[in-house]
C-alpha cells in the first residue's frame, strides 16, 4: 500500500511538472522534465495527409491561404449598379459583412453641382474562396468605371499546423489529467489537478477559436467592395488625349454644366415661388395704395 501511494505521488509530480510547461512552451523557466514530457506528445502527432512531423524541419505551404480583395467604381447609375453587386454576391452565395452609406457634393466639375447631393456606399462582402475568380469575373461586366482593384494573399498554413499541434498537446494533456483525477484520492490532490485540468482546457478552446477564425477567413474571401456616384465619370479623360480631344472633351464639360446650371435654376425657381408671389403681392399692393392715393388728390 504504501509502494502504490509513493509511485503515484511520484507519477503526479510528473505529470503536474509537464502541465506548468505546457502551459507556455515560450517560458525560459521551464523545467527538463515538462520539457521532456511535451517533447514526447509533439513528436508522436502528424498532420494527417501531409506527414509533416514536428522536429523535422518540414514545412506546408500554400495549403491555407487568406486572400482579400479590395475594389473601388464610379457609377452614374448608382441603384442599378449596387443592385446588380448585391444580386451577384447572393448568387454566389455570400453575405453582407458590413455596409455604410452616405452622401457627398461634387465638386470640381461645375458650381452648380456643389449643390446636388451623391452617394456612396461602402460594403465588406464574404464571398466563397471557390467562387471568388467566377465573382470578380461578373462584376467585371458592370456598366461603370473601376478606378481600382487589388487582390492579395496570406500564407497561414505554418501558423495553423502550429496551432493544430498545439491543440492536439493539450488534449493529451487533457486526457491524462482526467486520468490522474480519477486516481486522485486527497482533496489537495484533487484541487491541483482540477486547477492545471482547468486550464489546459481554456487554453485550448482558445486555440481552437483560432484555428475556426482562420477556417473562416480562408472559406470566405473579404471582399472590400465601394461604389460612388458621379455627375459624369471624368477619371477616363485627360490623359493621354490629343488637342481636339481635350476640345471635345471641354465642350461636353461646358454642356453637362449648362444642363445642370438649368436643372439647378429651374429647382431654385421652385422653391422661391412663394417668395416671388409674396414680393409681387407687395409690389402690387404699393403701387395700388399709391394710384389710389393720386387719384383722391386730383
Amino acid at each position: 500500500m504504501i509502494k502504490r501511494g509513493i509511485g503515484f505521488l511520484v507519477l503526479f509530480f510528473l505529470v503536474l511538472t509537464g502541465c506548468s510547461s505546457g502551459d507556455d512552451m515560450s517560458e525560459s523557466t521551464e523545467s527538463d522534465s515538462g520539457a521532456g514530457y511535451i517533447e514526447e506528445f509533439v513528436v508522436e502527432e502528424d498532420f494527417g495527409d501531409g506527414e509533416v512531423t514536428v522536429g523535422q524541419g518540414q514545412q506546408l505551404i500554400g495549403e491555407k491561404v487568406i486572400r482579400r480583395v479590395q475594389l473601388e467604381y464610379e457609377t452614374l447609375d448608382f441603384q442599378t449598379t449596387t443592385s446588380f453587386v448585391l444580386d451577384t454576391v447572393s448568387s454566389y452565395d455570400g453575405y453582407i459583412e458590413y455596409s455604410n452609406e452616405s452622401s457627398y457634393s461634387q465638386t470640381g466639375i461645375s458650381p452648380q453641382d456643389q449643390s446636388r447631393q451623391y452617394r456612396r456606399v461602402d460594403y465588406l462582402f464574404r464571398i466563397p474562396t471557390s467562387s471568388l475568380d467566377d465573382f470578380l469575373d461578373d462584376l467585371d461586366g458592370m456598366d461603370v468605371y473601376k478606378l481600382s482593384e487589388n487582390v492579395g494573399s496570406e500564407d497561414v498554413t505554418q501558423s495553423y499546423r502550429d496551432t493544430e499541434s498545439r491543440i492536439r498537446v493539450l488534449e493529451n494533456k487533457e486526457a491524462r489529467l482526467i486520468e490522474l483525477l480519477e486516481q486522485a484520492d486527497t482533496i489537495e490532490a484533487i484541487l491541483q489537478i482540477e486547477n492545471s485540468l482547468s486550464d489546459t482546457i481554456a487554453e485550448r478552446e482558445s486555440l481552437q477559436s483560432q484555428l475556426e477564425t482562420f477556417d473562416d477567413l480562408i472559406d470566405y474571401t473579404e471582399v472590400h467592395l465601394s461604389v460612388t456616384e458621379r455627375p459624369r465619370i471624368a477619371n477616363t479623360r485627360g490623359e493621354g488625349l490629343s488637342f481636339l480631344e481635350r476640345i471635345r472633351e471641354a465642350l461636353v464639360d461646358s454642356f453637362y454644366a449648362f444642363y445642370y446650371f438649368i436643372q439647378d435654376a429651374f429647382i431654385w425657381f421652385i422653391y422661391a415661388v412663394p417668395f416671388i408671389l409674396i414680393i409681387g403681392a407687395i409690389i402690387g399692393l404699393v403701387f395700388y395704395i399709391r394710384k389710389k392715393t393720386v387719384e383722391k388728390r386730383k
